[in-house]
């Protein structure tokens, strides 16, 4: 009895002879990294003895046990944690894509924090748009620390996802049976500029404001396409005639809900894709 007392403890005294396996370090910490077969071996026995103390050995044990009863939250996160990968994937650059939804989800996080404060509000001089901003900046508690990190996140995320992208295409990951895969993903690149586009008008500064319209005036074909053909992109970027605070508000729509949606969506489609086909081969 107290032999089986010790090996169910997650934080149990281990015999010293089971360090020398290949996963001595997790067997310490409570076995954090478990085989497939032993974990079902071990849920197996849970769900045999219902009634065996040995089921309920913390709270973490039973919220995992909880969920299993009503949803196969182990065996789910057993098929996307344990998969064989061929020893290519395990590269550096690799991971890119990793980091690049890393920075998404920081850039969400913080997003939202100043969006607590932001007001999308372009009318009067001070406009709010700008009063919140600097409100932000300078008075709200690590105010600075967090649209900083939103600022500099946002510059890293494209120049992560475009080098992603570029070793993707080298190895030839735009290929048959991926070219989906590939497309997908250029989409998500396109969404990730355009979150910096509809972005850096929300400040509602005079630099953002003077840069915008003239990207506004580029994208529109302003000198290329016919006037009537500019004229209606322009509007429709802009929502009227120059950038104002209708401009302001269409901006900030883009970038709290249409593009996140759309960048969920793209992300999710992109992700089972990868699970399906797996990591492609080098060129």
């Amino acid at each position: 009895m107290d032999h089986i007392r010790l090996v169910a403890h997650p934080l149990g005294h281990l015999d010293s002879r089971h360090d020398s396996g290949p996963f001595h370090g997790a067997d310490r910490l409570g076995g954090v990294v478990p085989l497939p077969g032993a974990a079902a071996e071990a849920r197996c026995q849970r769900r045999a003895s219902p009634g065996n103390g040995l089921a309920r050995v913390g709270l973490q044990s039973a919220i995992i046990d909880w969920l299993d009863a009503r949803f196969e939250f182990t065996d789910a996160v057993d098929a996307e944690l344990y998969r064989r990968v061929p020893n290519y994937a395990a590269a550096a650059y690799r991971y890119l894509g990793g980091v690049a939804v890393f920075l998404v989800a920081i850039e969400f996080i913080t997003g939202f924090l100043l969006g607590l404060y932001y007001v999308p509000d372009g009318a009067g001089n001070p406009a709010p748009a700008y009063a919140s901003v600097v409100f932000i900046q300078h008075t709200a508690y690590l105010g600075w620390l967090v649209r900083g990190i939103h600022f500099w996140g946002a510059n890293l995320l494209i120049a992560v996802a475009f080098l992603h992208m570029t070793f993707v295409f080298w190895n030839g990951g735009y290929r048959p049976p991926r070219e989906l895969n590939w497309m997908v993903g250029v989409l998500v690149f396109l969404i990730i500029v355009l979150f910096s586009f509809t972005g850096s008008l929300l400040p509602w500064d005079a630099n953002s404001y003077l840069a915008r319209a003239r990207e506004i005036s580029i994208i529109s074909g302003s000198g290329v396409l016919p006037d009537g053909v500019s004229g209606f992109l322009r509007y429709a970027v802009q929502g009227g005639p120059v950038v104002g605070p209708a401009t302001l508000l269409r901006f900030f729509m883009a970038h709290v809900f249409l593009l996140p949606g759309l960048m969920a969506v793209l992300l999710y489609v992109h992700f089972r894709l990868i699970r399906k086909q797996g990591p492609a081969e080098p060129a």
